[in-house]
């Protein structure tokens, strides 16, 4: 929400950077995409940087995407440096897709305190976390959180109840997960655990020009038939929920 500075007169409301984070297959890049939808469907301008030379997802489903030269270090330092310098400058909010993000936050963080220079420019860093049930998925996210060099104040655990693997129960998939004394110290730091539920026809609202907002509204050329429209409308509505019960909403671009 925009502030009103000494003369009564609404002022914009700081920059974000929010940062996604995980092992692939995560759904990281997908929630990522639902942030700058969620952004455009409010009227707000993001810029959209796609660091996962792999996958690529971000700068498919929007063109304007900025992306480095290469998955080389040089080029994903001189990546991170022109992004940060817009947000700085333009004072617009960015979504940003790092794939595994490890080791580029550590090289990168050997010469910029990230969340320092966030501090210090006025810009909101916020760090989105996309783990499935696996050991391994936690263990990935602990090594970028305790190695300190992308530590921010506001950091979402998303555990992603889409990426469970047929055969798996879907009651209790995470018990495990949340009750290990690494996710118990993420927590103790701050981090804000939700559970994101599946969505059966994630991958044609995807698919809808617009994303998941338009799709949900049937405000679109490829309409989903009523059944899939109130699918994806009812899974919007439960994420904004879950956000908003742990004061996360306020975080996002």
């Amino acid at each position: 929400m925009a502030k009103a500075n000494g003369n009564g007169q609404d002022t914009a409301p700081p920059p974000v950077l929010a940062v996604g984070l995980g092992r692939g297959g995560g759904g990281k890049s997908t929630m990522l995409a639902e942030l700058v939808w969620r952004a455009k469907n409010r009227g707000r301008s993001v810029i959209v940087a796609d660091g996962d030379m792999r996958s690529k997802t971000l700068s498919t489903l929007f063109p304007d995407a900025i992306t480095p030269e290469s998955e080389e270090l040089p080029d994903i330092k001189k990546f991170l440096t022109t992004l940060l310098n817009r947000i700085a400058k333009e004072g617009r909010s960015a979504v940003l897709d790092l794939g595994g993000g490890d080791r580029a936050l550590l090289e990168f963080g050997r010469d910029l305190r990230l969340v320092e220079f966030c501090a210090r420019r006025g810009i909101e860093p916020v760090a989105l976390y996309c783990l499935g049930p696996e050991p391994e998925d936690l263990s990935h996210v602990v090594t970028i959180h305790e190695g300190g060099y992308f530590k921010p104040g506001r950091i979402l655990l998303i555990m992603n109840e889409g990426i469970i693997r047929s055969g798996q129960s879907v009651a209790g998939a995470f018990d495990r997960t949340m009750n290990t004394p690494s996710f118990e110290r993420l927590v103790a730091d701050g981090a804000k655990p939700i559970l994101l539920t599946r969505l059966a026809c994630m991958e044609l609202a995807r698919s809808v020009s617009g994303g998941f907002y338009a799709a949900a509204s049937g405000d679109t050329e490829n309409p989903l038939d009523p059944v899939e429209e109130f699918m994806c409308a009812d899974w919007l509505d439960d994420l904004e929920k879950k956000r908003a019960q742990v004061g996360a909403s306020a975080w996002l671009p």
